[in-house]
Protein backbone atom coordinates (compact mmCIF):
# COMPACT_ATOMS: atom_id res chain seq x y z
CA UNK A 1 0.00 0.00 0.00
CA UNK A 2 3.02 2.09 0.91
CA UNK A 3 4.27 1.61 -2.79
CA UNK A 4 0.90 2.79 -4.32
CA UNK A 5 0.38 5.83 -1.89
CA UNK A 6 3.60 6.82 -2.85
CA UNK A 7 3.13 6.38 -6.82
CA UNK A 8 -0.04 8.73 -6.57
CA UNK A 9 1.58 11.00 -4.54
CA UNK A 10 4.44 11.89 -6.98
CA UNK A 11 2.32 11.63 -10.50
CA UNK A 12 0.10 14.43 -8.49
CA UNK A 13 2.55 16.38 -7.48
CA UNK A 14 3.51 16.35 -11.11
CA UNK A 15 -0.02 16.68 -12.40
CA UNK A 16 -0.48 19.99 -10.11
CA UNK A 17 2.42 21.16 -12.04
CA UNK A 18 1.26 20.68 -15.00
CA UNK A 19 -2.15 22.24 -13.97
CA UNK A 20 0.32 25.34 -12.46
CA UNK A 21 1.83 25.55 -15.70
CA UNK A 22 -1.74 25.84 -17.28
CA UNK A 23 -2.41 28.66 -14.75
CA UNK A 24 0.29 30.66 -15.89
CA UNK A 25 -0.11 30.39 -19.27
CA UNK A 26 -3.64 31.72 -18.93
CA UNK A 27 -3.01 34.43 -17.05
CA UNK A 28 -0.21 35.40 -19.47
CA UNK A 29 -2.68 35.13 -22.02
CA UNK A 30 -4.65 37.83 -20.33
CA UNK A 31 -2.50 39.97 -18.93
CA UNK A 32 -1.04 40.37 -22.88
CA UNK A 33 -5.25 40.86 -23.77
CA UNK A 34 -5.59 43.49 -21.42
CA UNK A 35 -2.66 45.30 -22.66
CA UNK A 36 -4.72 45.71 -26.50
CA UNK A 37 -8.07 45.64 -25.03
CA UNK A 38 -9.94 48.82 -24.38
CA UNK A 39 -11.55 49.71 -21.35
CA UNK A 40 -14.99 49.12 -20.13
CA UNK A 41 -15.53 46.34 -23.22
CA UNK A 42 -16.44 42.73 -23.31
CA UNK A 43 -12.86 42.27 -24.54
CA UNK A 44 -11.64 43.54 -21.35
CA UNK A 45 -13.91 41.80 -18.70
CA UNK A 46 -13.24 38.81 -20.89
CA UNK A 47 -9.31 39.03 -20.43
CA UNK A 48 -10.22 40.15 -16.38
CA UNK A 49 -12.21 36.83 -16.05
CA UNK A 50 -9.35 34.80 -17.23
CA UNK A 51 -6.29 36.66 -15.04
CA UNK A 52 -8.76 35.71 -11.83
CA UNK A 53 -9.45 32.43 -13.06
CA UNK A 54 -5.19 31.62 -13.51
CA UNK A 55 -4.54 33.26 -10.44
CA UNK A 56 -6.72 30.94 -8.47
CA UNK A 57 -5.95 27.72 -10.38
CA UNK A 58 -2.27 29.25 -9.20
CA UNK A 59 -3.48 29.13 -5.25
CA UNK A 60 -5.41 25.76 -5.71
CA UNK A 61 -2.12 24.12 -7.24
CA UNK A 62 0.03 25.11 -3.84
CA UNK A 63 -2.61 24.50 -1.80
CA UNK A 64 -3.07 20.79 -2.80
CA UNK A 65 0.32 20.31 -3.08
CA UNK A 66 1.34 21.34 0.69
CA UNK A 67 -1.61 18.55 1.71
CA UNK A 68 0.49 15.95 -0.11
CA UNK A 69 3.64 16.93 0.84
CA UNK A 70 2.95 16.94 4.11
CA UNK A 71 0.18 13.98 3.96
CA UNK A 72 -2.56 15.94 5.75
CA UNK A 73 -6.17 14.25 5.28
CA UNK A 74 -8.20 17.32 5.84
CA UNK A 75 -5.69 19.46 3.40
CA UNK A 76 -6.10 16.81 0.90
CA UNK A 77 -10.09 16.80 1.74
CA UNK A 78 -10.34 20.53 1.14
CA UNK A 79 -8.19 20.67 -1.70
CA UNK A 80 -10.67 18.18 -3.00
CA UNK A 81 -13.42 20.67 -2.81
CA UNK A 82 -11.64 23.53 -4.53
CA UNK A 83 -10.90 21.52 -6.93
CA UNK A 84 -15.02 20.69 -7.89
CA UNK A 85 -15.71 24.24 -6.87
CA UNK A 86 -13.13 25.08 -9.81
CA UNK A 87 -14.30 21.90 -12.30
CA UNK A 88 -17.95 23.58 -11.67
CA UNK A 89 -17.25 26.98 -12.61
CA UNK A 90 -14.89 25.97 -15.93
CA UNK A 91 -17.38 23.38 -17.13
CA UNK A 92 -20.07 26.37 -16.71
CA UNK A 93 -17.71 28.48 -18.63
CA UNK A 94 -16.99 26.11 -21.19
CA UNK A 95 -20.94 25.45 -21.74
CA UNK A 96 -21.66 29.02 -22.34
CA UNK A 97 -18.89 30.00 -23.75
CA UNK A 98 -18.45 33.14 -25.54
CA UNK A 99 -15.28 34.57 -26.64
CA UNK A 100 -14.32 38.54 -27.32
CA UNK A 101 -17.04 39.50 -30.25
CA UNK A 102 -15.68 41.28 -33.32
CA UNK A 103 -18.73 43.59 -33.28
CA UNK A 104 -17.64 44.75 -30.10
CA UNK A 105 -16.76 48.78 -30.27
CA UNK A 106 -13.26 48.96 -30.09
CA UNK A 107 -13.09 45.86 -31.60
CA UNK A 108 -11.14 44.52 -34.67
CA UNK A 109 -14.68 44.43 -37.24
CA UNK A 110 -15.00 48.46 -36.09
CA UNK A 111 -11.45 48.77 -36.81
CA UNK A 112 -12.26 47.24 -40.45
CA UNK A 113 -15.55 49.03 -41.16
CA UNK A 114 -13.53 52.28 -40.25
CA UNK A 115 -10.80 51.65 -42.60
CA UNK A 116 -12.88 50.48 -45.21
CA UNK A 117 -15.65 52.90 -45.37
CA UNK A 118 -12.74 55.63 -44.83
CA UNK A 119 -10.99 54.86 -47.75
CA UNK A 120 -12.26 57.79 -49.28
CA UNK A 121 -10.80 60.09 -47.06
CA UNK A 122 -7.79 58.12 -45.80
CA UNK A 123 -6.23 55.57 -48.12
CA UNK A 124 -3.48 54.99 -46.43
CA UNK A 125 -5.14 53.32 -43.18
CA UNK A 126 -7.30 50.67 -44.77
CA UNK A 127 -3.85 49.88 -46.86
CA UNK A 128 -2.14 49.21 -43.85
CA UNK A 129 -4.72 47.03 -42.28
CA UNK A 130 -4.60 45.18 -45.66
CA UNK A 131 -0.59 44.88 -45.51
CA UNK A 132 -0.49 43.81 -41.66
CA UNK A 133 -3.65 41.02 -41.79
CA UNK A 134 -2.32 40.39 -45.80
CA UNK A 135 -6.15 40.60 -46.93
CA UNK A 136 -7.49 42.91 -49.84
CA UNK A 137 -10.29 44.79 -49.89
CA UNK A 138 -13.75 44.71 -47.60
CA UNK A 139 -14.55 40.96 -49.51
CA UNK A 140 -12.07 40.71 -51.97
CA UNK A 141 -10.16 42.56 -54.61
CA UNK A 142 -12.77 43.06 -56.44
CA UNK A 143 -14.37 45.82 -54.51
CA UNK A 144 -11.58 48.38 -56.05
CA UNK A 145 -13.01 47.30 -58.97
CA UNK A 146 -16.35 48.09 -58.02
CA UNK A 147 -15.13 51.41 -56.63
CA UNK A 148 -13.18 52.03 -59.87
CA UNK A 149 -10.54 52.42 -58.17
CA UNK A 150 -7.03 51.12 -58.97
CA UNK A 151 -5.72 47.39 -56.35
CA UNK A 152 -3.60 48.72 -54.15
CA UNK A 153 0.21 47.70 -53.94
CA UNK A 154 -1.04 46.85 -50.33
CA UNK A 155 -3.14 43.72 -51.63
CA UNK A 156 0.01 42.18 -53.26
CA UNK A 157 1.81 39.59 -52.13
CA UNK A 158 5.43 40.01 -51.62
CA UNK A 159 7.73 38.68 -54.56
CA UNK A 160 9.63 35.27 -54.45
CA UNK A 161 12.45 35.61 -56.63
CA UNK A 162 11.64 37.95 -59.19
CA UNK A 163 8.25 36.73 -59.93
CA UNK A 164 5.07 38.25 -60.53
CA UNK A 165 3.60 39.61 -57.43
CA UNK A 166 -0.09 37.96 -56.49
CA UNK A 167 -2.76 39.80 -55.06
CA UNK A 168 -3.80 38.43 -52.34
CA UNK A 169 -6.89 35.83 -52.20
CA UNK A 170 -9.10 36.83 -49.31
CA UNK A 171 -11.06 39.59 -48.51
CA UNK A 172 -9.72 41.35 -45.09
CA UNK A 173 -13.81 39.98 -43.40
CA UNK A 174 -12.76 36.52 -44.36
CA UNK A 175 -9.28 36.73 -42.72
CA UNK A 176 -10.68 38.38 -39.92
CA UNK A 177 -13.84 35.63 -39.43
CA UNK A 178 -10.78 32.69 -40.00
CA UNK A 179 -8.84 34.39 -37.16
CA UNK A 180 -12.20 34.60 -35.02
CA UNK A 181 -12.67 30.66 -35.44
CA UNK A 182 -9.01 30.09 -34.73
CA UNK A 183 -9.23 31.89 -31.52
CA UNK A 184 -12.17 30.14 -30.26
CA UNK A 185 -11.09 26.90 -31.50
CA UNK A 186 -7.56 27.59 -29.80
CA UNK A 187 -9.48 28.72 -25.92
CA UNK A 188 -12.16 25.72 -26.15
CA UNK A 189 -9.10 23.45 -26.63
CA UNK A 190 -6.92 25.38 -23.80
CA UNK A 191 -10.09 25.10 -21.74
CA UNK A 192 -11.06 21.43 -22.13
CA UNK A 193 -6.95 20.71 -21.46
CA UNK A 194 -7.77 22.42 -17.94
CA UNK A 195 -11.08 20.52 -17.12
CA UNK A 196 -9.52 17.62 -17.81
CA UNK A 197 -6.56 17.92 -16.28
CA UNK A 198 -8.63 18.66 -13.21
CA UNK A 199 -10.68 16.09 -13.30
CA UNK A 200 -7.52 13.59 -13.51
CA UNK A 201 -6.24 15.29 -10.40
CA UNK A 202 -9.26 14.73 -8.85
CA UNK A 203 -9.18 11.00 -9.04
CA UNK A 204 -6.15 11.07 -8.23
CA UNK A 205 -6.50 13.22 -4.58
CA UNK A 206 -9.36 10.93 -3.65
CA UNK A 207 -7.48 7.84 -4.05
CA UNK A 208 -4.27 10.24 -2.13
CA UNK A 209 -7.19 10.56 0.53
CA UNK A 210 -8.42 6.57 0.87
CA UNK A 211 -5.03 5.27 0.77
CA UNK A 212 -4.01 7.64 3.87
CA UNK A 213 -6.87 7.23 5.63
CA UNK A 214 -6.21 3.37 5.28
CA UNK A 215 -2.59 3.67 6.40
CA UNK A 216 -3.53 6.07 9.25
CA UNK A 217 -5.69 3.04 10.75
CA UNK A 218 -3.43 0.39 9.86
CA UNK A 219 -1.18 2.31 11.99
CA UNK A 220 -3.45 2.94 15.08
CA UNK A 221 -4.36 -0.48 14.92
CA UNK A 222 -0.28 -1.72 14.95
CA UNK A 223 0.29 0.91 17.79
CA UNK A 224 -2.75 -0.99 19.78
CA UNK A 225 -1.49 -4.52 19.06
CA UNK A 226 1.24 -5.74 21.21
CA UNK A 227 4.24 -8.00 20.41
CA UNK A 228 3.80 -11.95 20.96
CA UNK A 229 5.80 -12.67 24.56
CA UNK A 230 5.64 -9.39 25.84
CA UNK A 231 2.86 -8.63 28.55
CA UNK A 232 0.75 -5.73 28.34
CA UNK A 233 1.27 -3.81 31.73
CA UNK A 234 -2.39 -2.47 33.00
CA UNK A 235 -3.75 0.69 33.14
CA UNK A 236 -2.95 2.65 36.29
CA UNK A 237 -5.55 4.67 38.13
CA UNK A 238 -5.75 6.13 41.16
CA UNK A 239 -7.78 3.36 43.18
CA UNK A 240 -5.28 1.20 42.04
CA UNK A 241 -2.57 3.60 43.18
CA UNK A 242 -3.74 4.18 46.71
CA UNK A 243 -4.10 0.40 46.99
CA UNK A 244 -0.58 -0.29 46.15
CA UNK A 245 0.49 2.69 48.62
CA UNK A 246 -1.44 1.06 51.57
CA UNK A 247 0.05 -3.12 50.75
CA UNK A 248 3.36 -0.58 51.01
CA UNK A 249 2.40 0.93 54.14
CA UNK A 250 0.91 -2.48 56.10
Amino acid sequence: MNGCYNTIKYTGLLSNLLYMLLGIGVMSGAGLGLQMAEPNTPEHTYFVKSLVLGGSICMIVMFGCYGMVANLLCVNLIFTMFILIALAAEYLQLHHYHSPSLRSPGGAWQQLELAWHGLDRDPELMHQYEASQHCCGYNGADDYKRLHLLVPASCYQAAVNDTAQQIYPSGCLETLNRSQRYIQHRDKLYMWAIVGLEIFILLQTVALSVLLFRLRQRQRIARRQVPPGVRREPRSNHVSASRAHLLNDA
